[in-house]
């Protein structure tokens, strides 16, 4: 090229050309569309004893968002619950929902299923006591808890589907009666509990135009997981409680404390210090925290006596749920989470554990918690809609 040519030079400033840039996909949350398929139907006699059903296999659907259990009680009479206050939902002594390899992804109590759907943040209306269809009075139930498996609204989180040969599974576990009701009915209901498996249907590599689109979630590999440690002893005075589910983002932690198997606020610590590792994150008092919790949910229900919540789960929108993983907390294998404070009486603390961990998608290669760094994917774009 002879001196002074310019005609290969790339130009800068305002006589630039626009860079090139491949089509972008269409969004997955935009190029699926919402489905529901029912699972196996677990009808029995409420009894004295605990029934189980399952683990019976869910229909191969596209990818799962949650499981909805409409739970229906009929023709029982009379009874009465027991005081503690964890009817009707207690009907269910356990909720389990697992990976094909058996790896249990959601095992909660039905209280504690209750817990995790208000201050989870995974539907604009989060408490299911708000339902239309709600029925609370014994012994003739009508709850429809729900097991939260998408993340948020962009579809992250929701599980792959596809193979009636490698399906999720639902174990399902009626409580005895003695633990629901202090004067048991007259004559047991009958209940009915339908699985609604809430799905995202597969996409199309391209529309109808053939313009691409996503054909999975955001950060496929993702999932969250919910589990429980039950009945760990207070005593009065000083206590110090660690949480040893370590090694992935915690996302929501909540704190139940009992006096002789009733939720009581009495065991729980005055003041409370929450320590993360080398800092003492958190001190205050019970109405401190109590404040804190209620600004980040949406629900016109009293609070329930007991339980104290640390929301990890709120993103840029300052409540329960809001998008974006910003506001979890990282958390290693050795990471340090400690309770502790002087409780008013002795008691027992259940912990509450939804932590996020980014994993290959293989349910046997994700059955393992922890050894990681935690969960730091790229933050696009905020959806504003689903259209």
């Amino acid at each position: 090229m002879a001196a002074g040519t310019t005609a290969n030079v790339p130009q800068q400033g305002m006589q630039a050309a626009p860079a090139s840039a491949a089509q972008r996909a269409r969004p997955f949350a935009q190029a699926a569309d919402f489905g529901v398929e029912q699972g196996n139907v677990f009808t029995n006699t409420q009894s004295i004893n605990t029934i189980t059903a399952g683990p019976d296999p869910l229909p191969a659907t596209g990818y799962i968002r949650r499981v909805r259990l409409e739970t229906v009680l009929t023709n029982g009479a009379a009874g009465t619950f027991t005081a503690g206050g964890d009817a009707p939902f207690n009907f269910f002594n356990l909720i389990r929902f697992a990976e094909p390899n058996a790896a249990p992804v959601f095992e909660l109590t039905g209280f504690n299923t209750l817990l995790a759907d208000i201050f989870g943040g995974f539907t604009f209306w989060n408490d299911p006591r708000q339902d239309w269809d709600y029925g609370g009075t014994a012994p003739n139930i009508n709850i429809e808890p729900y097991v939260p498996v998408e993340l948020d609204p962009t579809g992250m989180g929701a599980l792959s589907n596809l193979s009636n040969a490698s399906a999720f599974r639902l174990t399902l576990v009626a409580e005895a009666a003695s633990n629901i009701y202090s004067t048991n009915p007259t004559t047991f209901p009958t209940f009915t509990v339908t699985p609604h498996v809430d799905y995202w249907t597969l996409p199309n590599p391209v529309d109808s135009a053939g313009n691409p689109q996503a054909t999975a979630p955001p950060f496929p590999g993702t999932i969250q997981l919910w589990s429980q440690i039950q009945n760990l002893t207070l005593s009065q005075g000083n206590n110090r409680s660690s949480l040893a589910r370590m090694g992935n983002q915690l996302r929501t932690i909540i704190m139940v404390t009992r006096q002789a198997g009733i939720r009581s606020e009495t065991p729980f610590p005055n003041p409370a210090t929450l320590r993360w590792d080398d800092i003492n994150l958190r001190i205050e008092s019970p109405q401190s925290l109590r404040t804190w919790m209620r600004e980040f949910i949406a629900t016109t229900s009293p609070r329930d006596v007991g339980v104290y919540v640390y929301p990890y789960n709120s993103g840029i929108t300052r409540q329960v749920g809001g998008l974006g993983v910003s506001s979890y907390l990282p958390t290693v294998t050795a990471t340090r989470y400690e309770l502790s404070g002087q409780s008013g009486g002795a008691g027992t603390l259940d912990w509450v554990v939804n932590d996020v961990s980014s994993a290959p998608v293989s349910g046997v290669q994700r059955a393992t918690v922890g050894g990681g760094l935690g969960f730091y994917p790229a933050q696009g774009p905020i959806m504003q809609g689903m259209g």
